[in-house]
């Protein structure tokens, strides 16, 4: 293995763990242009070497994981419920109201959040 090549192995291994923190961020922003960052490098076929594979998996889990638990879910969420609210008087039965809109879900500081 030539010096270049090493070079690149030791600079990605330096660079995942920081991937990996700003793929976890609540930083919508921050989440987007690493995600970026890493869809190019893993653009190329150099980028799958042997030492990597475990950490590209990594490196997913953690983009899914941050995407399905802190965007996906919050920001639907609050747009779904959002969405509801002016029909809960069409829902007559309690447990149907609480289901579509549980009370604490209703704070008006969890709603303006996501406008």
């Amino acid at each position: 293995m030539s010096s270049r090549p090493q070079t690149a192995v030791a600079a990605n291994a330096k660079i995942s763990p920081v991937f990996a923190t700003r793929l976890a961020s609540k930083d919508v922003n921050e989440y987007i242009n690493t995600a970026n960052k890493l869809k190019n490098w893993l653009g190329s076929e150099k980028a799958y070497y042997p030492d990597a594979l475990r950490n590209i998996v990594l490196l997913f889990e953690i983009a899914h994981q941050t995407f399905t638990t802190r965007f996906l879910h919050i920001e639907l969420s609050a747009a779904l419920i959002r969405a509801v609210i002016p029909f809960l008087p069409l829902f007559t039965e309690e447990d149907l109201q609480y289901t579509c809109c549980p009370t604490p879900r209703l704070d008006p500081k969890f709603l303006s959040g996501f406008g």
